[in-house]
């Protein structure tokens, strides 16, 4: 039997007690379900990279000996962090993102843990879903063009989740445990097609 499709769900923010861990494992049941139907053989492997619980690579592990562009595999790294996300990003056939808006752009150390590599992100494709109080629609078109530069497939739309107020004022928060508040019930038909079209990028058997 074939191994899975190996995909990473990577997270944006380092926050502690935000939405972000909540939203990613809302987004992580879906496209899990999607991707990987009952009763059949398990076709895609999604790893979830989580900040809060692995503080590396979105801690301060800048490598200024080299430019990443220039980069070819993990040896060429200078640090073991470094080394060890690289071998990670690169284990991986396509990606997640989850993440919340911050000041109309997407958090900083999301964009740390990408500038770090090059060649490890180029040519895979990547559906974003981004979410704030007006739906993450900044975060999501600045990391486009940041996925563009580094010549990524965008195979879907991204997918914007407005925050009820009591969430963005910390009244309420999305939980992990899988009791999904209602308000997440109208974007998954958007994350199902987002995912369809991920699984199509990576087998192209299926689109045709």
């Amino acid at each position: 039997m074939s191994q899975p499709i190996r995909l990473a769900l990577l997270l944006g923010s380092c926050r502690r007690g935000g939405n972000n861990t909540g939203i990613a494992a809302w987004a992580h049941k879906l496209i899990d379900a999607r991707l990987n139907p009952a009763g059949e053989p398990k076709a895609f492997e999604i790893i979830v990279v989580d900040p809060t619980q692995a503080p590396q690579p979105y801690g301060p592990i800048l490598d200024s000996s080299r430019i990443p562009a220039q980069i070819n595999d993990a040896t060429g790294y200078s640090t073991e962090p470094l080394q060890a996300w690289s071998r990670l990003i690169a284990s991986c056939a396509g990606f997640i993102v989850v993440t919340p808006q911050y000041n109309g752009g997407y958090p900083g150390e999301l964009k740390n843990a990408i500038d770090h590599l090059y060649a490890e992100w180029r040519g895979k494709p990547v559906i974003t879903i981004a979410f704030g109080g007006h739906g993450g629609g900044k975060c999501a078109l600045q990391l486009q063009g940041v996925f563009a530069q580094l010549k990524m497939r965008m195979p879907a739309e991204p997918v914007c989740v407005t925050l009820p107020r009591t969430y963005i004022e910390g009244a309420d928060r999305v939980p992990v445990d899988g009791d999904f508040p209602e308000f997440l019930a109208q974007y998954a038909d958007a994350v199902g097609e987002a995912t369809d079209k991920l699984r199509a990028s990576l087998v192209p058997s299926e689109s045709t």
